[in-house]
């Protein structure tokens, strides 16, 4: 595989491929341990093809059932990006043990299961990378995606860094990411300055001493310390510390030390290290929340509709009294339900499970 740093010094310079090299390996350090926290286990990873090409060159590279994943990247300074992470459906299903007999089913249950997921991996990727750089770096992903990155590469004109790689654990996850020329030029330059290394023309300045008068004082005190223990260590057993031995002077006898008895040290056995089970199936993910939002209904105000509010006021909804409500996990609709009470509190019957394509419901045709 060609080295992506020289792929990537064929589209940017040299300093900004250091860097995002620097960034790549804090970035997979940071989601190693992330999949760790939340799988029980390291991964590994393996990379496969590093090369740069033009959106349009791979667009019919994607034509299995596949997740697209649009990550954006935004800044203080409104500067914004957006790069692609596209998953097999099937090896992502079966990363994620959300396989399904139904492959509407499956496919949604990944959808959902996949946003969840990379949504920690997001949280830790901001907290521990990109809070270094220098102004607000700052990475989200928007609402994913099946089979939508043909279009999307087609509708693409900056020449991108195409990366495949594949992640194990248990399982494998093939994965392929698509970085344009500016997303990646932002992140160059925002983190250059958190990565940047002293040089031999520039020198390290700080405005603490490099060496501080308590350093001189403790380095005294321990040259004084080693002069008297050689001095200690050149005297005889029976003769002062200020006396030396002369050449006329007959050494005593030496005297007689206790026997030293030597015994195997014992250690605590280490445990198994193949003994340790892999928790196994959608428990991987069963501690992780997800935000559920209940929708009654929707409509569209003008601006002075909106100024004009107030106590009283009453807003009318786009749906009829009655009509199943909606019920959204981490912003996508997945099921429609009806209000009901539950010891005083509101509650959500479920009595419709959303497939994929069925979100939006058909106008029904007018008799």
């Amino acid at each position: 595989m060609a080295d992506p740093v020289d792929v990537l010094a064929q589209l940017l310079s040299h300093q900004q491929a250091a860097t995002l090299q620097t960034v790549g390996q804090r970035a997979w350090e940071t989601t190693a341990r992330a999949l760790q926290t939340i799988q029980g286990a390291p991964p590994t990873v393996t990379l496969g093809e590093a090369r740069l090409v033009m959106a349009e060159e791979i667009a019919s590279a994607f034509g299995d059932p596949h997740l697209a994943v649009p990550i954006e990247l935004t800044t203080d300074n409104d500067q914004a990006a957006t790069a692609y992470l596209v998953l097999p459906t099937a090896a992502a299903a079966a990363y994620l043990q959300t396989e399904a007999d139904n492959p509407e089913d499956q496919e949604q249950q990944t959808l959902v299961v996949a946003s969840t997921f990379l949504g920690q991996i997001v949280q830790a990727l901001n907290q521990n990378v990109f809070t270094a750089s220098s102004n607000g770096l700052i990475l989200s992903f928007d609402d994913i995606t099946a089979n939508t990155m043909g279009q999307t590469l087609a509708a693409l004109e900056d020449a991108c860094l195409y990366l495949t790689a594949t992640i194990a654990i248990a399982r494998e996850l093939p994965l392929t990411l698509v970085l344009p020329g500016t997303f990646l030029d932002i992140v160059a330059g925002a983190m250059a300055s958190a990565f940047q290394a002293p040089t031999a023309s520039s020198p390290l300045e700080t405005d603490t001493p490099l060496i501080t008068q308590e350093d001189l004082e403790a380095a005294e005190l321990l040259d004084e310390g080693l002069s008297r223990l050689e001095a200690t260590m050149t005297t005889t057993p029976n003769e002062p510390q200020t006396s030396r031995p002369t050449a006329s002077h007959t050494p005593s006898p030496a005297k007689q030390q206790p026997p030293i008895t030597a015994q195997r040290a014992r250690f605590t056995p280490l445990p198994d290290p193949g003994s340790r089970e892999h928790t196994a199936g959608i428990e991987l993910l069963a501690g992780l929340e997800m935000n559920v939002t209940v929708e009654l209904g929707r409509t569209k105000l003008t601006v002075a509709e909106v100024l004009g509010l107030g106590p009283g006021s009453v807003i009318e909804l786009d749906r009829i009294a009655g009509e199943p409500v909606d019920i959204l996990v981490n912003d996508r609709l997945v099921a429609r339900g009806e209000v009901v009470v539950v010891d005083e509190n509101f509650g959500i019957r479920v009595v419709e499970v959303i497939r994929r394509g069925q979100e939006v419901e058909e106008p029904e045709p007018v008799a």
